[in-house]
């Protein structure tokens, strides 16, 4: 069974960031819907991509450095309610299309998940 990376919700984050904003264009004919999502959607891909980054210095060397995560986690979770409170007060967002961008790595999680099950079904139907 292949193990799932953070590498491939990544990857999968930034497709629906790609393709989420496409749609939201073609759609919706305004740009404040698109910057909505695709705003929300980067800040949430970067902000695993920090978190995963944080994750791998802190338990990727021989020694864990709890004192580098109790610092760093803190700061990331500050520095994201921060970015999301000024886009929120000063940017010309639609509440519910933001909202939406701020969900694309559940949405990353799911679909990896998914795609991970069908790949196992296939595998015992072929005998490998």
């Amino acid at each position: 069974m292949k193990e799932t990376t953070a590498s491939d919700i990544e990857r999968i984050n930034i497709i629906i960031l790609v393709l989420g904003s496409i749609l939201s264009i073609l759609i919706m004919r305004d740009f404040r819907y698109f910057f909505s999502f695709a705003v929300a959607s980067a800040i949430m891909t970067m902000s695993f991509r920090f978190l995963r980054k944080i994750m791998e210095g802190v338990f990727g060397g021989s020694s864990i450095n709890k004192r580098e995560l109790l610092v760093k986690l803190p700061l990331k979770f500050f520095g994201l309610m921060g970015l999301i409170a000024l886009i929120v007060i000063w940017g010309d967002i639609d509440v519910l299309f933001f909202v939406v961008g701020l969900t694309t790595v559940f949405f990353s999680l799911v679909i990896n998940q998914i795609i991970m099950a069908f790949s196992d079904v296939r595998r015992k139907e072929n005998g490998t």
